[in-house]
């Protein structure tokens, strides 16, 4: 009798079935993604008791030490300093002085005084207690350079000791992730300083008041700004000879254009149509004043390896990377308040832990993976900067980074949009791993916000390795479910807010897929035989070869 079981569970082995009491003819299964671990995480790094995480104090320090302990429970190779998993990111920080920031437009000896945050918003000058700039001002539609795209706002123009004059955001009819780039305030920044211009005021628009309204200023006017600080004092992401920089409200752009463009409607009309537009000398000078404090502070990435099995391709090194820090919190009127950061990103690093432990249980991955916990996202991608530029392993080996931000998870999504994925063999990558969860690759659905470069991932793109950040499509697998309306209220009531707490509905189905989504796109990119390339021809692997 127990030799006819016996046989009969052999040939259920070899059927690819199990017989009742035969579990050890189960054939092993991969781990897959646990909403308890999920939850565990998300209830630990958005605990207000952290202090919304901001990078460089103690609420920070506590949610590194807690990544750090999970990475090493989960067995994964330490490669931070001493030994351990944190690799220290030194920080320049500034604030505003208690004097208030001063922004005048002159005509010959006539000057008026633009109101602060109410028409004109600044930033800290992060290299000098006290900054004072006056130089005429010259309009340059866009302040964009691309020959790829036909435009070139520069064009004929000398603007050198000048400060540009620019339109926030970019042509609507630029590609989407090209767009995000040329209507990023750094790019344009850059491009003015190489032209010769000494600064840079960007005017509030109706589309940009859309996706960055200008009262949201109020919010981080007494924000800490910071960059992280290389060996010889300066910061890494320096723009060097940038010595003005304000944004001026849709209220009181008019008056900056009045001489050149008397209608500013009829202007920023032009410009989103592709209509000529009026450029140059716009017949005023600005005089720009910040007094700053100055400080310095410590903060860290955390990061790791799971280490490939492969004797070529482990030294390929994938990075899977996502930010640990928030906006921190703050003194009001009605005590302190707390921005935990729940969804910005505690919810993204519980993504990140949990795929980690998946991947780290095996099978073994073929390449290896570098997982980081980053900070300083919200200061400007500053630890990513950082890690991209000296990195724990040499550079070379850097393939492709998958990074996690803000993941929306409040329906149960089964579309996904990768973002960068398109320039990229990622895109092959993404579209496989997706399928094997019944997901549809989508295109964005809110190119307005410009994602592409607003996230960790472009640190690592700005170096010539492609990236890309996956989030949620608005369709869902309940069709009660608007997700695009539910992920737009997020962004309108919610997002850096005190609300995006763990009081939000979080759909924990969607929060398992999401991160074994993950899962399964290093997988498949860790077993490829090709490592990641550009595109032939891709702008961003032309513009940033050179990097590599």
């Amino acid at each position: 009798m127990r030799r006819r079981h016996l046989l009969d569970a052999l040939a259920a082995a070899a059927a690819g079935t199990v017989l009742p009491g035969a579990a050890w003819a189960r054939k092993p299964q991969p781990a897959q993604a646990e909403v308890r671990r999920l939850q565990a995480h998300l209830r630990f790094l958005a605990d207000p008791l952290l202090q919304g995480r901001e990078a460089g104090t103690r609420g920070f320090e506590l949610a590194a030490r807690y990544v750090a302990s999970q990475f090493a429970q989960m067995g994964l190779k330490p490669l931070g300093e001493a030994g351990g998993y944190a690799l220290p990111v030194a920080l320049k920080t500034a604030r505003l002085a208690a004097t208030t920031p001063v922004l005048e437009l002159c005509r010959g000896d006539a000057c008026e005084r633009l109101a602060y945050l109410d028409e004109f918003a600044t930033r800290p000058d992060l290299s000098t207690p006290r900054s004072e700039v006056q130089a005429p001002l010259a309009f340059v539609g866009y302040g964009i350079e691309a020959p790829r795209f036909g435009l070139d706002d520069y064009a004929g123009l000398d603007v050198a000791g000048r400060i540009v004059v620019v339109l926030s955001g970019r042509p609507p009819q630029l590609p989407t992730e090209e767009g995000a780039h040329f209507g990023n305030g750094r790019t344009k920044a850059e491009l003015a300083v190489s032209r010769g211009a000494v600064g840079l005021i960007s005017l509030a628009t109706p589309r940009s008041e859309i996706a960055a309204p200008f009262h949201a200023s109020r919010q981080y006017a007494d924000s800490l700004s910071m960059d992280w600080r290389r060996p010889d004092g300066r910061g890494g992401s320096e723009i060097a000879g940038l010595q003005a920089f304000a944004t001026v409200s849709l209220q009181a752009a008019p008056r900056l254009m009045a001489a050149l463009a008397p209608d500013f409607t009829a202007l920023v009309a032009d410009a989103e149509a592709g209509r000529p537009l009026p450029r140059g000398a716009l017949g005023l000078s600005a005089r720009l004043v910040r007094d700053s404090v100055l400080s310095e502070a410590l903060s860290h990435n955390v990061v790791a390896l799971i280490e490939g099995r492969h004797p070529r391709l482990r030294h390929e090194v994938l990075l899977l990377t996502a930010h640990l820090d928030h906006l921190g919190h703050k003194t009001g009127p009605q005590g302190e308040i707390v921005y935990p950061g729940a969804m910005d990103n505690a919810i993204g690093m519980a993504t990140l832990l949990e795929a980690t432990r998946v991947l780290a249980a095996g099978p073994a991955p073929e390449r290896s993976i570098l997982v980081a916990a980053l900070t300083a996202e919200e200061k400007g991608s500053l630890g990513s900067a950082c890690l991209a530029a000296h990195p724990p392993l040499p550079a070379e080996t850097l393939v492709a980074d998958v990074n996690i931000d803000m993941p929306i998870l409040l329906h149960d999504f089964r579309e996904v949009v990768a973002l960068g994925a398109e320039h990229s063999s990622l895109g092959q990558a993404v579209a496989v791993a997706a399928r094997r969860l019944g997901l549809a690759v989508v295109d964005d659905p809110m190119p307005e916000q410009s994602r592409f470069t607003r996230s960790d991932q472009y640190s690592f793109v700005r170096r010539g390795i492609p990236a890309l950040i996956l989030g949620p499509g608005g369709a869902s697998f309940d069709p009660r479910e608007d997700g695009n309306a539910l992920m737009r209220d997020f962004r309108r009531q919610r997002y850096h807010q005190p609300g995006d707490d763990l009081a939000q509905p979080f759909h924990w189905r969607a929060a398992q897929r999401f991160a074994q989504l993950h899962v399964e796109l290093l997988r498949q990119l860790s077993h490829e035989p090709h490592r990641p390339r550009w595109n032939p021809g891709d702008f961003f692997g032309e513009l940033y070869a050179a990097r590599r």
